[in-house]
């Protein structure tokens, strides 16, 4: 078989063109929403991998797989801002996303313009944007999906064993980026149906053959899934997992978290797919059906399966947890347009369905604190979970000790997430003498200990990004506040040294 298209000139130029754009419309002003408390995480776990070998699986005591901190550690030696680094990263993961979905889609239908329409409106694509512009394994993980779905027709196509080789390799490393990714290893012998032509074809020397070539891709990832084994930690990703999933004999106990998570699927679809977008989704899939209903059927096998294991299997669920699906959807979208025959037609179409979709895109690259998020994801924006102030904070701390040339003690209201990792991730390497103490609870403010260590120490503070007192104590002195979009603003105080 053919593996790559034919391509003339002026359709590698069409390509280049569209990832320049790409690449230059989301890499503007990427440090426009200030760090999400996940950001300050994956960031300070990747920058503590790169100064310490021994903590290369630093992830795992989280229960989060390692792949996306390791891959961000040459970024952090590029970029001086880590947040720069990690949401950069993810937009070259973005463009990987558009690539390897147009390919798919030239595999699986040997139509070029296809092909060509998928990319572009996966470009244009709000859900997958924000992901490619936000330092979370998302983007990644929807990347390695894709060309997960790729090498699974190719291998169907060839049967080749050096096709199953990478194909376990690139599965490998998809289970290294996130747990989810065991959706996309189990669903590669789905493609062996476009081979397929008559029900006895199952029971031939070459399915058995297929089959073969399966397992040794399933055992090539495997082993490479177990290389956390070099860790003691490997197994709290089973513990973390159970807290997001509900085990399989609980599914149905609860109709009632099935019923929502499933409306709240349409629900983000309609807020961030937009609406037009999903319905035009909708009818090329029943135009694929017509057209190609083998094909189709793996297409929707990718996007509804684990769409559907993960409505049925989430205990908590949000548009972060479904959003590796998207590609697969959007797909249809490119089909539909490619047999709209009058070019004209097709261009005018797109910019229709384009129009509401763009005015999203440019919202997330020039105001991402008023974008229209949904209800669950407004914790990007406000609340504890919302990073605005710890970079000022950083950049602070940083300027005081070189202006005092005195050490500094920092305490902070969290000992995880945004405070203390995130202010250890703005300050790292960028002074000498400043210590930062997380506290939780907040039993009393100020703490006793920031208290006790501000009569010896003048230089302490103490930084609340969550409880908001009905009075500060006089022993406190508000240096600076930073709000968010509507609540919980970021404060930090001078402890004063006569405080008792």
């Amino acid at each position: 078989m053919q593996w790559f298209p034919k391509l003339k000139g002026k359709e590698w130029v069409w390509i280049l063109g569209l990832s320049a754009m790409f690449l230059f419309v989301a890499s503007r002003n990427l440090t426009r929403l200030p760090i999400f408390v996940d950001e300050s995480l994956y960031l300070r776990w990747a920058q503590i991998a790169w100064h310490d070998a021994s903590w290369r699986f630093i992830s795992l005591t989280d229960g989060k797989q390692p792949l996306w901190m390791w891959l961000v550690i040459p970024f952090l030696k590029i970029f001086k801002d880590p947040l720069v680094a990690g949401r950069f990263m993810n937009v070259l993961c973005g463009l990987v996303t558009i690539l390897a979905s147009g390919y798919g889609v030239w595999l699986l239908t040997g139509k070029k313009s296809a092909s060509w329409w998928t990319m572009l409106v996966i470009s244009v694509s709000p859900f997958l944007f924000f992901y490619d512009r936000f330092a979370v394994v998302e983007a990644m993980m929807i990347a390695f999906g894709v060309l997960v779905f790729d090498g699974a027709i190719l291998l169907a196509k060839t049967r080749r064993l050096d096709v199953a080789l990478i194909l376990g390799m690139v599965t490998g490393l998809a289970l290294l980026v996130k747990s989810p990714s065991l959706f996309f290893l189990l669903l590669i012998p789905a493609a062996y149906l476009i081979q397929l032509r008559r029900p006895k074809d199952i029971f031939t020397k070459e399915t058995a053959k297929y089959i073969a070539l399966v397992l040794v891709g399933w055992g090539i990832a495997g082993v490479i899934y177990n290389v956390q084994r070099l860790s003691p930690w490997m197994h709290v990703i089973a513990d973390k997992n159970s807290f997001f999933v509900v085990p399989y004999s609980e599914i149905f106990k609860d109709p009632m978290r099935v019923w929502n998570n499933l409306l709240d699927t349409f629900r983000w679809h309609f807020a961030y797919t937009t609406i037009p977008v999903f319905l035009f989704g909708i009818w090329g899939m029943w135009l694929f059906w017509r057209k190609q209903p083998k094909e189709m059927v793996v297409a929707k096998a990718w996007f509804a399966l684990p769409l559907l294991g993960t409505v049925l299997l989430a205990r908590l669920y949000s548009p972060r947890y479904m959003v590796f699906t998207t590609p697969y959807l959007l797909m249809f979208v490119g089909y539909a347009l490619s047999w709209i025959k009058s070019v004209r037609l097709r261009i005018g179409v797109f910019i229709l369905l384009s129009i509401y979709p763009a005015i999203l895109m440019t919202k997330l690259i020039t105001d991402p604190i008023h974008f229209p998020f949904v209800d669950v994801d407004q914790g990007y924006v406000n609340g504890w979970s919302a990073g605005n102030g710890t970079k000022q904070i950083a950049d602070w701390a940083v300027a005081r000790i070189h202006e005092t040339g005195r050490p500094m003690t920092i305490y902070t209201e969290g000992t995880f997430g945004i405070l203390p990792e995130g202010l250890e991730l703005y300050t790292d390497g960028r002074v000498q003498g400043l210590s930062i103490i997380g506290i939780y609870p907040i039993n009393e403010i100020p703490p006793k200990v920031a208290s006790a260590h501000a009569k010896t120490d003048p230089e302490t503070y103490f930084i609340l990004n969550n409880t908001v007192p009905k009075s500060v104590p006089a022993s406190l002195e508000l240096v600076a506040s930073y709000p968010k979009l509507r609540d919980n603003p970021m404060r930090l105080y001078h402890v004063l040294p006569a405080a008792k």
